[in-house]
């Protein structure tokens, strides 16, 4: 088995920009992520980068998950934030038990999941060996191309005034149904429909944990899977995938704004590059997307290490990934506030990566009000609410 570096994934990921931007407008007539990018997502090796090495994966670093995704985000929003999450429930799995493990990757290395950690409507009931769950859940990116689904599930307390037990859950595509709900004015292509099961059996190896995992970073795998890179609590790294994605759909954004402008004249035969308020906008945005950049990147370096990671220092980390997200959407408004009428085309990509980025940052991660809460009351020494720091 040849294992790639990290530059060769890099390497790799850049390889497969010209075809994701060819089908770009097709994801979003279909509503989804084509085929032939998934194909070339699973044949490129790429999907395997932080899967354990003794499935047959890379078992690269945090820092891999960011920069590929971000070279595919460039070429396609939609495409890139499908693909991080491809590569991020690898990561996810290695933290289930051996034998959900080799449920998946014994059967299919390749085994692309989807996830869904909201439910408007779920019953999950615990049963002898397991669980028995029903309902919707919902905004599952890439669920069309996925074979499982992971669920966050809770189970009410036995016990008067204890939280309720919450986990995560797997479930095999067989025992779900994909609603076609997912029409949308952005993000088309990722295709994040809601599934619905009706009584399910889970069994008990196919779930574990979460606040074991949020708070701590400890799971089941943990006993095989020893790669400090399998330590992390699960939300200093989830948001890891999707800020990437939005790094990426922004700097993309960008750089086909400031090489329209090089060309570009007014209806009087003017070079708009030689505006003087366009130039400065060229300067505002491209320094905006370097400062989100460098914080996202320094915040990535705090996952390289085996030092625990505490209940301060993950929801300093939600913050930057909020503060980067923030950041970026602000830099595609000044560039579509700065674009002309000519932007508004459908025939313009531009559009598209404007209303990719928007929604992106509108994801209940990148929330800044919730994330800017909590950690403004652990800074200024006020407690937190139990609730919100158990699965933070």
């Amino acid at each position: 088995m040849s294992f790639l570096t990290h530059e060769e994934a890099v390497a790799r990921a850049k390889s497969l920009v010209p075809r994701i931007r060819e089908r770009a407008n097709l994801s979003e007539e279909l509503g989804r992520q084509p085929q032939e990018n998934i194909d070339d997502f699973v044949r490129s090796g790429l999907i395997r980068c932080l899967m354990p090495k003794r499935w047959g994966g890379h078992e690269l670093g945090i820092e891999t998950m960011y920069k590929t995704t971000y070279e595919i985000a460039k070429a396609d929003p939609s495409a890139g934030w499908c693909f991080g999450l491809l590569v991020l429930h690898s990561w996810m799995l290695a933290y289930y038990p051996e034998q959900a493990q080799q449920e998946i990757w014994g059967e299919n290395p390749d085994a692309c999941i989807a996830s869904s950690f909201g439910s408007p409507k779920s019953e999950v009931k615990k049963v002898e060996g397991g669980y028995r769950i029903s309902g919707t859940w919902g905004f599952s990116s890439g669920v069309d191309h996925s074979g499982w689904a992971m669920l966050f599930g809770s189970v009410p307390s036995e016990k008067e005034g204890e939280p309720p037990y919450s986990m995560m859950m797997l479930v095999p595509k067989q025992d779900y149904t994909i609603l076609d709900s997912w029409d949308t004015v952005a993000q088309r292509g990722t295709g994040s429909k809601n599934i619905e099961i009706t009584d399910a059996f889970v069994p008990e190896h196919r779930t574990f944990d979460m606040v074991a995992w949020c708070q701590r970073g400890e799971g089941p795998g943990n006993v095989v899977n020893d790669n400090p890179l399998y330590k992390n609590p699960l939300y200093t790294v989830i948001p890891v995938s999707l800020t990437s994605a939005l790094l990426g759909a922004s700097v993309g954004a960008y750089e086909l704004w400031r090489d329209g402008l090089r060309t570009k004249s007014t209806v009087r035969q003017a070079k708009v590059a030689d505006f003087t308020h366009q130039q400065i906008r060229v300067a505002e945005v491209s320094a905006s997307l370097e400062a989100a950049t460098a914080l996202l990147e320094k915040s990535l370096t705090r996952l390289s290490t085996d030092v625990p990671i505490d209940a301060y220092e993950r929801i300093r980390l939600r913050r930057n990934y909020g503060y980067t997200a923030k950041l970026c959407s602000q830099a595609v408004k000044t560039i579509m506030d700065a674009s002309g009428a000519g932007s508004i085309f459908a025939a313009n990509p531009l559009q598209r990566y404007w209303r990719d980025v928007q929604a992106s940052s509108m994801h209940i991660t990148f929330n800044m009000d919730h994330l800017g809460e909590m950690f403004g009351k652990l800074e200024l020494g006020v407690p937190l609410n139990q609730k919100d720091l158990l699965l933070s």
